[in-house]
């Protein structure tokens, strides 16, 4: 299995040193990475070095504000390291008013993404789940944009801490999520990715062709770096 690391589960690591960070995960066996920031590093300098180690930079996280503020900047730097997917890490998705209005916003954003070859999409937590005169505002969100611009990260951790069966709304929402964050939960918890309770080898066998994305945010067996190892031997191997 392809796999690609989330470098939020490993930034205190890349704020010391980013491209021994990748380095480090490069050799785990991870094929790419979904950026957190960009540690400051010129994107030519960053594009060079995931060449030199074999590395994908995949996707990024960029807040709402720079997305509305600095969009033509943020495409420019994934352009130039070869990105596929630019994702907003989350919004005031929190009622069904705010989803409509965000939604718009999306639409905009998304349509500007596209034209320059990028795929942009939302990643949830687990607010966007409580109930708003009768509907998920996530579900809102997604009833307003246009399916052309605008896709779904969903992350399965929130999807089930929120109370959800995470593999059935991968099942019900596959069409609109063509790259998943994989993260593992016990209980309330997030594990490493083997010693959890959400079923990922079903995930990929639902999305087959979807881009997974690792990521980890508690660490229970060691440090960030130990735990990512640990979780890429387990994901590699489905």
């Amino acid at each position: 299995m392809k796999i690609n690391l989330q470098l939020w589960s490993v930034k205190d690591d890349t704020a010391a040193d980013f491209f021994g960070t990748l380095e480090k995960v490069a050799k785990m066996g991870y094929t790419g990475v979904e950026f957190a920031g960009f540690g400051g590093i010129a994107a030519e300098d960053m594009k060079k070095k995931l060449d030199e180690l074999g590395l994908e930079g995949i996707s990024a996280h960029v807040g709402y504000d720079l997305l509305t503020n600095q969009l033509d900047e943020t495409i420019a730097y994934l352009k130039t390291v070869g990105a596929s997917f630019i994702i907003c890490p989350g919004a005031e998705v929190n009622s069904v008013e705010n989803a409509r209005k965000i939604a718009a916003e999306f639409n905009r954003i998304g349509k500007i993404c596209k034209e320059n070859g990028l795929r942009f999409g939302y990643h949830n937590h687990d607010f966007e789940f409580k109930m708003d005169n009768g509907q998920y505002p996530l579900e809102v969100l997604f009833e307003n944009v246009d399916p052309e611009y605008v896709i779904q990260q969903p992350d399965v951790f929130w999807v089930q801490y929120a109370g959800l069966d995470a593999v059935e709304y991968v099942r019900k929402n596959k069409s609109r999520c063509p790259i998943i964050h994989l993260k593992q939960i016990r209980g309330k918890d997030n594990v490493d990715a083997q010693d959890g309770t959400i079923d990922f080898a079903e995930i990929k066998k639902i999305c087959s062709d979807a881009v997974f994305v690792y990521e980890q945010e508690e660490y229970p067996t060691g440090t960030p770096l130990e735990c990512a190892a640990h979780s890429a031997e387990h994901l590699t191997a489905l």
